[in-house]
């Protein structure tokens, strides 16, 4: 019995160490772009302190910072990754993460908000707000990000 006991704390220990290094592999990339992106932002800008970060695949790859400049002024700074052209915007000027989702939230009545995220869509800064629908299928809000405008809804896939 007590041989049958350490076998499977040990077998447990190998599934949770086994967990641990999936999740930090998997996890790795994301964390990575992320902080190039926010190295790059800076020697590029006046990016002073990251707040958050994008990541759009739309048409193109976009990584959006926002944070705050020397000035102590929020802004976004979008990131092309094939390129590497930078648009900066003054958050202010701009539809808000909360706003956008309440602004499809209002549009579409999902079951669940997935995710919001920055990108550009044919030279135009946009959000995109992934949902789930009462059929529990996904779908995206499109909207400018900096009049709150609707552009597009992908719906049921």
């Amino acid at each position: 019995m007590k041989k049958f006991v350490i076998g499977l704390v040990l077998l447990l220990s190998a599934v949770i160490v086994g967990a641990i290094y999936v999740y930090q592999q998997s996890h790795n990339p994301y964390d990575r772009v992320e902080a190039e992106t926010i190295a790059f932002v800076s020697e590029r800008t006046d990016l002073n302190q990251a707040e958050d970060f994008y990541w759009y695949n739309g048409t193109e790859t976009y990584l959006t910072v926002r944070g705050f400049n020397e000035n102590n002024e929020e802004k976004l700074y979008i990131v092309r990754q094939n390129g590497g052209s930078i648009i900066e915007l003054a958050a202010n000027e701009t539809v808000s993460r909360q706003e956008a989702i309440q602004l499809t939230r209002q549009a579409r009545e999902p079951d669940a908000i997935l995710n919001a995220r920055i990108g550009v869509i044919n030279d135009i800064p946009v959000w995109e707000v992934s949902y789930r629908n009462q059929n529990e299928r996904l779908g995206y809000y499109i909207i400018d990000l900096k009049t709150g405008e609707w552009l597009r809804t992908i719906d049921n896939i």
